[in-house]
């Protein structure tokens, strides 16, 4: 476990002055009514696998935050119970400099663990598409997870609330 911690705090230190240099999505006329330190909390999502054959489990309860502390940039980090049925930790960055009307498009990178086909179950880092839609007080995060090597691709979904 003690790899995942120092991998977390790398992602932690490094993803500030990295993204420090992205340019603005619009122009500062709109970011007016821009979402700054919003605190959103979630209880896992769910998932979709392209192999329908496995029996994956696609109830991935658990329990994660994020933290958005610009319109482009969020921290993710929390704990699920995946696919294999295995608890998973995670942390990562949300970059979504790109929007579609009340969507955002990016990816997110970051770290996690509990998958034993991968790195024996210990911590790897991952990286794949995520769009989101925020409301108010309610939001959802979509992902694609691609199939790749020893990974069965999904679609995931994550369910939010605004606490802050």
């Amino acid at each position: 476990m003690k790899p995942f911690y120092l991998a977390m705090a790398a992602l932690c230190v490094t993803a500030g002055p990295v993204l420090a240099q992205t340019a603005p999505a619009s122009p500062p006329a709109m970011q007016l009514d821009a979402p700054r330190n919003e605190v959103w909390l979630n209880v896992g999502g769910f998932s979709r696998h392209f192999s329908r054959s496995n029996g994956y489990n696609e109830n991935n309860l658990g329990l994660g935050a994020e933290y958005r502390t610009s319109p482009e940039v969020s921290y993710m980090a929390g704990a699920y119970y995946n696919s294999v049925r295995k608890t998973t930790t995670y942390a990562a960055v949300n970059w979504q400099p790109w929007s579609i009307g009340p969507i955002k498009l990016g990816a997110t990178v970051g770290v996690m663990d509990g998958y034993p086909s991968l790195a024996k179950g210990g911590t790897f880092f991952a990286a794949l598409p995520m769009a989101t839609w925020e409301g108010k007080r309610y939001g959802v995060n979509v992902g694609v997870i691609p199939s790749i090597g020893k990974v069965d691709g999904a679609v995931i979904v994550q369910f939010k609330l605004r606490v802050y």
